[in-house]
């Protein structure tokens, strides 16, 4: 089925594009909700009257979706649960439980809106999608610990610079580039010298129990 957007979606398209979508989805959901309209002749012209006052309706809400997103982008979003030993959670923190922890700092952001990459049940430092408006979105960080001592240390780890890890590499590369032989002539020659350097060893110490023999 063919559609006229009222909102702008950002895998479909903007105010105004006549799209095709899935009958299900036009009938359950866009037409419903009064996000499109049949793309026929009546509902064309009928656009056309309203499109103004639809766009500056989009202007609005993206301007608020930036202002809550200033509110937002920068703040430490922590979450203290309990968790057994190995970290993991007695339960969840779920899109809703987001919600609410925006709502108790007066930011009003839907559950829906929010978008987890993975299942939050272990403790740690997870990226979200916050999905404002659909020309506005942003990804955070929330931090699940058990305690806020614990939470600043995950913090810290995180931002933890990685030059001593890059460091350790050189390390690593350093004692693996070794001079070996690399024929059995090289390897001959190299006996040859350690036997060389051990006769050598063996007739200094034997020199050195002489003169001790002398000196007695």
């Amino acid at each position: 089925m063919e559609v006229i957007l009222l909102e702008t979606f950002d895998r479909l398209g903007k105010i105004g594009d006549v799209v095709k979508v899935k009958d299900g989805f036009a009938r359950n959901f866009l037409i419903p909700q009064k996000k499109a309209l049949r793309a026929n002749d009546t509902n064309k012209d009928y656009f056309a009257k309203i499109k103004s006052d639809l766009l500056e309706k989009s202007k609005k809400a993206v301007e608020e979706a930036n202002l809550i997103l200033k509110k937002i982008e920068n703040n430490d979003i922590i979450f203290i649960r309990n968790a057994s030993d190995n970290g993991q959670l007695y339960g969840s923190v779920s899109p809703k439980d987001i919600s609410n922890y925006f709502a108790e700092k007066k930011v009003d952001i839907k559950p829906s809106s929010i978008n987890l990459y993975t299942s939050i049940k272990k403790i740690g430092i997870y990226d979200i999608n916050v999905k404002l408006h659909a020309e506005v979105t942003c990804t955070l960080k929330i931090n699940v610990a058990i305690s806020e001592e614990n939470a600043v240390k995950q913090k810290n780890q995180l931002n933890k610079p990685k030059e001593s890890k890059k460091n350790g590499e050189k390390e690593v590369d350093i004692k693996v580039v070794k001079p070996e032989p690399n024929n059995t002539e090289d390897i001959k020659e190299s006996q040859q010298i350690n036997a060389k350097g051990s006769d050598e060893k063996d007739s200094s110490i034997q020199s050195e129990e002489v003169d001790n023999d002398v000196q007695q």
